[in-house]
């Protein structure tokens, strides 16, 4: 959904999502949506992508391409928050010995040297439970201090009523007007006989 601070709004939104999660996380997709959200230029409102997973995909190079180019015009910051499961390997953990050192085969450490490659401002978190990630959430907060800009489309409001009394008003306006005018023509047409009368004496 669009950017906005309505948090019943993010919670139904959320809420809504019943479909099953897939065994495959495409975070190219969500990255370039993500990046679609912000206009190109402009430094003076918070651009930050924050990107939640639970495990890391690899990403196609032909689309590392468009996301390099695409995170250089818009130059956000970006932070990963990683929720680690325990006993699983971290962004940090190299290949063991007679490992192979591949995206397919590492994938959170190669996702991470991809982040960095990007040339932006990056941080990374691993979270194993929900004191880390408060904590994180936390952190994050404290280091993006810079307000958020968006549009937002206000709901049409019913101004029946309003309208309704404004159209009484202006009509009970003409009508008083109209009774104005008569009482001027009667009055003027009144006073004629008697000018003609004192003429004649």
């Amino acid at each position: 959904m669009p950017m906005t601070d309505h948090r019943e709004a993010v919670r139904a939104a959320v809420q809504a999502i019943d479909r099953p999660g897939l065994g495959y996380t495409n975070i190219g997709r969500g990255l370039a949506m993500a990046l679609s959200q912000f206009p190109a230029g402009g430094d003076v409102e918070s651009r930050v992508i924050l990107l939640v997973s639970d495990g890391a995909a690899v990403i196609d190079p032909r689309i590392q391409d468009q996301l390099r180019a695409d995170f250089r015009k818009i130059r956000p910051n970006l932070y990963w928050l990683f929720l680690r499961a325990r006993g699983s390997k971290g962004i940090s953990d190299r290949p063991a010995p007679g490992e192979s050192d591949t995206p397919q085969a590492l994938p959170e450490r190669h996702l991470d040297l991809f982040f960095k490659s990007l040339g932006i401002s990056y941080r990374a978190f691993e979270a194993e439970g929900p004191a880390a990630v408060a904590d994180a959430i936390a952190e994050i907060d404290r280091l993006e201090r810079r307000p958020f800009r968006y549009a937002e489309r206000i709901p049409r409001e019913d101004l029946t009523d309003e309208t309704l009394l404004v159209a009484a008003i202006a009509t009970s306006l003409l009508f008083a007007a109209k009774f104005a005018e008569t009482g001027l023509v009667r009055t003027a047409s009144a006073q004629a006989p008697r000018e003609s009368a004192r003429r004649s004496a």
